[in-house]
């Protein structure tokens, strides 16, 4: 996975799915990665299950808001639904699970046009984000984040939320940074020179 890393200040910051999982609080909104079943978080939605799984178990709850381009998989979407773990799911999903909970009033949904999303968040729409969630194929040595098989409103999580994670998916061709092109702009409070993508927090590794 080093190989993937190129920033020693990222590689620094490596630690599991179940640790990732940590910065992700009860009644969250957690922005991630993903389009269509391409470039979703595989394995911190798993990790993140398993411990809403156990806050059920013991009389917890463990809700987070979910966020996201598109659809997702069943192993995002479906787990988090099957653990009872989303409050609100926008802009869209074809989960089996998702939806027999949605129609059931056991879930929220708001079923939006995916190219309104990024504005409406950005103009604080739907309240504040608190976790990006992202893909990546890799961190360049400059900190910069390769995307993996999707960009989608990625972008819009990192420059929004309060604290970001990175899965780093060695499956995902590093070949990738040759196909991206995302353009970085100001919003307010913010310089152009601030609007990289901050590549500077907990990094789980998935192979």
């Amino acid at each position: 996975m080093n190989d993937r890393i190129g920033s020693p200040r990222v590689a620094s910051l490596v630690t599991s799915a179940e640790e990732a999982v940590a910065l992700i609080a009860r009644g969250s909104t957690v922005g991630m990665s993903g389009f269509t079943g391409a470039g979703y978080p595989k394995a911190v939605p798993a990790a993140l299950a398993r411990r809403m799984t156990e806050a059920n178990v013991h009389g917890g709850g463990f809700t987070v808001g979910v966020w996201t381009g598109a659809s997702t998989a069943p192993d995002l979407d479906g787990l988090l639904a099957a653990a009872d773990g989303i409050d609100l799911r926008i802009p869209y999903q074809s989960d089996p699970v998702s939806r027999a909970k949605i129609n059931a009033g056991e879930m929220d949904y708001l079923d939006l046009h995916l190219s309104h999303v990024a504005q409406m968040v950005v103009e604080g729409f739907f309240g504040h984000l608190d976790v990006a969630l992202v893909e990546v194929a890799g961190v360049t040595e400059d900190g910069d984040l390769v995307p993996s098989s999707s960009v989608g409103n990625s972008k819009t999580w990192l420059d929004l939320a309060d604290r970001v994670i990175l899965e780093v998916n060695s499956w995902q061709p590093i070949e990738m940074s040759l196909c991206s092109s995302v353009p970085r702009w100001p919003r307010a409070g913010r310089s152009p020179a601030s609007c990289r993508w901050p590549a500077t927090s907990t990094t789980p590794s998935t192979t």
